[in-house]
C-alpha cells in the first residue's frame, strides 16, 4: 500500500528515492522546505548520498542566484533614474557574486573540502542579504523581496546540507 501511495504521488519517484530525500531533509533545520526544493529537481532521485544532494542543492541555488541577478538587472533598467535603481544595481552585483560563490562551493564539495564549502556558502548568503539591505538603507520597499526570499531559502538549504557533511 505504501509503495502504491508513493507511486501515485509522482510517477517519476520511487518510494525509496523519495524516502532518502525525506530522511536527509529531516536532518536539516528546514525539513519541509528542503523536501520541496530537492523533490522539485528530478536529479535528486538519483542521489545516493548527502554529498550528491548537496551538489544538487548548490546547483539549484546557483541557478536561482543567476536568475535573481538577471531579474534585478532587468528591473534596474525599468527603474532607471528612480531611487530603486541603485539598490537594484547592488542586487544585480550581489546575486551574481553569490552565484559565483556557490559554484566555487560546488568545487569544494567535489574535493570533499566541506569546511571551505561552508565558508563560501556563507559568503554567498551574505551577498544575497546585501540586496535587501540596499533597499532598507534607502528607506525603500524591496521590489526583489520574493526573489530574494526564494533564492536565500535555496542557499540556506545548501548550507544545511553542508553542515550534515561537515560533522566531525
Amino acid at each position: 500500500m505504501i509503495a502504491s501511495i508513493c507511486l501515485l504521488e509522482s510517477p517519476v519517484l520511487t518510494c525509496a528515492d523519495k524516502n532518502f530525500v525525506l530522511k536527509t531533509c529531516n536532518n536539516t533545520d528546514i525539513p519541509d522546505l528542503c523536501a520541496q526544493i530537492l523533490l522539485s529537481d528530478l536529479r535528486s532521485v538519483n542521489a545516493t548520498d548527502v554529498r550528491g544532494l548537496t551538489d544538487i542543492a548548490l546547483d539549484i541555488a546557483a541557478r536561482s542566484a543567476d536568475s535573481a541577478s538577471s531579474h534585478a538587472s532587468d528591473l534596474s533598467d525599468k527603474y532607471a533614474g528612480l531611487p530603486e535603481q541603485e539598490p537594484l544595481d547592488s542586487c544585480t552585483q550581489g546575486w551574481a557574486e553569490a552565484a559565483d560563490d556557490l559554484r566555487d562551493a560546488q568545487e569544494q564539495v567535489d574535493e570533499a573540502n566541506y569546511t571551505a564549502a561552508a565558508r563560501i556558502i556563507n559568503e554567498a548568503d551574505d551577498n544575497g542579504d546585501d540586496c535587501d539591505k540596499a533597499f532598507a538603507d534607502k528607506g525603500l520597499k524591496s521590489v526583489m523581496a520574493d526573489v530574494d526570499k526564494t533564492t536565500s531559502d535555496q542557499v540556506d538549504l545548501a548550507a544545511d546540507l553542508i553542515d550534515l557533511l561537515n560533522v566531525p
